[in-house]
C-alpha cells in the first residue's frame, strides 16, 4: 500500500511539472451577485493564503519549463500550510484574519464577513469601491484604501487605511469595531471584544467660525465669531513690523472663516495657520502700528480686536454720541403678519388661510413683547386688511423700527414636506428658497398700481440686496429664531436660508421672514390652528428678540 501511495505521488509531481496553477476561491462577491474572478495580479503567498476562503480549487494550464522550477516550491508551501491557515479563527468567530506585509502586525478582516456575522445590511458601489453599512439608525461609509470612515455627518479616522482584495474591502477590525459597536442595535458578540478605541480619531471641529473686518471712523475692528468663549489669557498678541499675530490656544479656524476685506481697511489680509492646539491669525496691516493702540475685548462667543488710529475725533461727533446710542437702542419691534385682505396667502386643505394664522400669532407676540420685554411694537396690519409689500417696509422705516419680523406659513406641492425655516435677504442658493421667495413675491398681483415687470423687479431686488447693510445681523437673528423655534415647538428644523423677498427689501434694520410651519401639511395645519402651539411660536420669537437685543444693542 505504501508503495502504491509513493507511485501516485510520483505520477502527480511528474504531471505537475508540466502544468501551471491558478487559485480560484469558491465564493461570490459579498456585495453583489457577480462571482469572484480568478486573480491575475502578482501577490505574495502570505496574501493569497490569508485572503482565500476554503474550499480552494486548482485549475491548471500548460506552462514553460522555467516557470515549473519556480512554481514547485510554492506548491509545496500550499500543500503543507493551507490547511492551517484557511480556517483562521478570531476569538471563536468565523472570520479570516489577514496580515498584509505592508501593514506589519495589524489584523484585517473582510468587511463582508464582518457584516454577515453581525447581520448588518450593506450597499456596495463597485465603481467607487465604497460600502455603506447600516448600523442601527446610522450609515457608516467605508472606502477601500482610505483611513477615513464617515458616520452620518461625522468623519472618523482609522490609524491605518483599509485595503482591498477578492472583491471585498479589508478593515483593521480591532479599530473598526470601536466605531460600529456603540451604534449596534443588538447584543454585541462577546467573541469580537471591544476593540482599540484610542487610535480612532475624529476630525477636530472648528470653534472659530467667522472673522470679519469692519472699518470705523477712528480705526479698524476685527470681529471674531466663535462657538465657545475664549478666556483672555488664551489669546496672545505679537507684533513684527507691519504684521500682527493673534494666537488662540485651543482654537481651530473653520475653512472659509475669513470674510472679504475692504480696500481702505488698515488690515490688508488675514491668514489662519493651525499649529497643534493653537490657531494663529497672521494679520498684515497697512503700516506698522503702536501695540498700545490695539485692544482685545469680548462678550460671550464674540472676540473684538480694535486697532485705533491717533486721529482726533471731531467735537460734534462726541457731542452727538449719546444721541447716536439712543438711536440704535433696540426699542421698537416691527411685526409683519403676512398677507391679509384680498390676499389670503396659502390655503390648507380644510380651508385654513395663512393670513388668519399670521395675524393671530402676531397679536400674541405683540402682547408678550410689550409685557415681558417692555418694548414698543409696530404692526404692519392689525386686522384683515391688505397692505402692499413696499408699504410694510416703509412703515417699519417711518416708525424707526430696530427689528423687522415678517410672519408666514409655508406651502409646498407635496403635502409631506414639513418643518420651520427662517429667511434673510440675499440671493437664493437653493431651488426651495427660490420657490418660496417667488411665491411670497407673487402677492404684488393684488396691488392696484401697475407692478414692475419681472426683469425690472429682479434687478430692483438684486440692487437692494447689494446695498443691504444688515445682512450679517439678519442672518444671525434668523439662526437664533431657528434655535428657539426648534426647542419650543419641536418641528423639523429646515435651517436658515437666504432669498430675494420683496417684503424685506428696503428695511433699514435687521430683517427676517419666518415660515413657521407648512400649512399644506395636514398635521402642521392643525398645529398652526392650535392656540397653545401659537403661544409656543410667539414665545420662541420673543426669546429670540431678547437674545438678539442682549448681544447687539449699543450701550447695553
Amino acid at each position: 500500500m505504501r508503495c502504491t501511495c509513493v507511485k501516485k505521488w510520483m505520477r502527480f509531481w511528474i504531471r505537475l511539472m508540466k502544468l501551471d496553477l491558478t487559485i480560484l476561491p469558491q465564493k461570490k462577491n459579498r456585495f453583489s451577485n457577480v462571482p469572484a474572478k480568478p486573480s491575475t495580479r502578482k501577490t505574495s503567498a502570505q496574501k493569497i493564503l490569508a485572503q482565500t476562503d476554503p474550499p480552494v480549487s486548482f485549475r491548471v494550464v500548460a506552462m514553460g519549463k522555467s516557470t515549473r522550477v519556480i512554481i514547485l516550491p510554492f506548491i509545496l508551501l500550499l500543500l503543507f500550510i493551507v490547511p492551517a491557515v484557511l480556517h483562521a479563527q478570531l476569538a471563536g468567530a468565523p472570520l479570516g484574519i489577514v496580515k498584509l506585509p505592508e501593514t506589519g502586525e495589524v489584523e484585517f478582516v473582510a468587511l463582508g464577513e464582518l457584516t454577515d456575522l453581525l447581520g448588518l445590511r450593506t450597499f456596495y458601489s463597485e465603481k467607487a469601491r465604497k460600502v455603506i453599512v447600516y448600523v442601527g439608525n446610522a450609515e457608516v461609509k467605508v472606502t477601500a484604501m482610505n483611513p477615513f470612515v464617515q458616520v452620518d455627518d461625522r468623519t472618523l479616522q482609522l490609524p491605518i487605511e483599509t485595503s482591498y482584495g477578492n472583491d471585498d474591502i479589508l478593515v483593521p477590525w480591532r479599530y473598526f469595531i470601536t466605531i460600529i459597536r456603540p451604534l449596534y442595535p443588538g447584543a454585541w458578540p462577546e467573541s469580537l471584544g471591544g476593540g482599540e478605541p484610542s487610535a480612532v480619531k475624529a476630525d477636530p471641529i472648528p470653534n472659530i467660525t467667522e472673522i470679519a473686518v469692519e472699518q470705523k471712523a477712528n480705526g479698524t475692528l476685527i470681529r471674531i465669531e466663535a462657538t465657545q468663549p475664549f478666556v483672555r489669557k488664551h489669546i496672545n498678541t505679537r507684533f513684527t513690523r507691519d504684521w500682527m499675530y493673534l494666537d488662540f490656544v485651543g482654537g481651530i479656524v473653520a475653512p472659509g472663516a475669513v470674510r472679504a476685506i475692504g480696500a481702505n481697511s488698515w488690515v490688508q489680509k488675514i491668514s489662519p495657520v493651525q499649529t497643534g492646539e493653537v490657531a494663529q491669525l497672521s494679520v498684515q496691516l497697512r503700516e506698522e502700528i503702536d501695540p498700545s493702540l490695539v485692544s482685545i475685548s469680548g462678550q460671550g462667543n464674540q472676540i473684538l480686536v480694535s486697532l485705533r488710529t491717533q486721529e482726533v475725533v471731531p467735537t460734534d461727533v462726541l457731542r452727538n454720541l449719546e444721541t447716536v446710542r439712543q438711536k440704535w437702542r433696540i426699542d421698537t419691534i416691527v411685526l409683519d403678519p403676512g398677507h391679509g385682505g384680498r390676499d389670503p396667502g396659502a390655503i390648507a386643505g380644510d380651508g385654513t388661510r395663512e393670513k388668519d394664522i399670521t395675524l393671530q400669532v402676531a397679536k400674541r407676540l405683540r402682547k408678550m413683547i410689550e409685557e415681558k420685554l417692555g418694548l414698543q411694537v409696530v404692526m404692519t396690519r392689525e386686522s384683515d386688511t391688505y397692505v402692499s409689500l413696499d408699504d410694510r417696509t416703509s412703515k417699519a422705516n417711518m416708525t424707526q423700527g430696530k427689528l423687522f419680523i415678517s410672519l408666514h406659513c409655508n406651502a409646498n406641492r407635496s403635502r409631506r414636506v414639513n418643518g420651520t425655516t427662517t429667511y434673510f435677504l440675499g440671493p437664493a442658493k437653493t431651488d426651495e428658497a427660490l420657490e418660496v421667495a417667488l411665491l411670497e413675491n407673487s402677492v404684488v398681483k393684488y396691488d392696484t398700481d401697475a407692478p414692475l415687470d419681472a426683469q425690472r423687479e429682479e434687478d430692483f431686488i438684486l440692487t437692494a440686496m447689494a446695498q443691504n447693510a444688515f445682512n450679517h445681523e439678519s442672518e444671525d437673528f434668523a439662526a437664533i429664531i431657528q434655535e428657539e423655534m426648534r426647542a419650543a415647538v419641536g418641528l423639523p428644523d429646515r435651517g436658515v436660508h437666504q432669498a430675494g423677498f420683496r417684503v424685506l427689501v428696503g428695511a433699514s434694520m435687521p430683517n427676517v421672514l419666518v415660515e413657521m410651519a407648512f400649512i399644506s401639511n395636514l398635521k402642521e395645519a392643525r398645529l398652526l390652528r392650535d392656540s397653545s402651539v401659537q403661544e409656543k411660536m410667539a414665545r420662541a420669537i420673543m426669546n429670540s428678540i431678547k437674545r438678539f437685543k442682549e448681544k447687539y444693542e449699543v450701550g447695553s
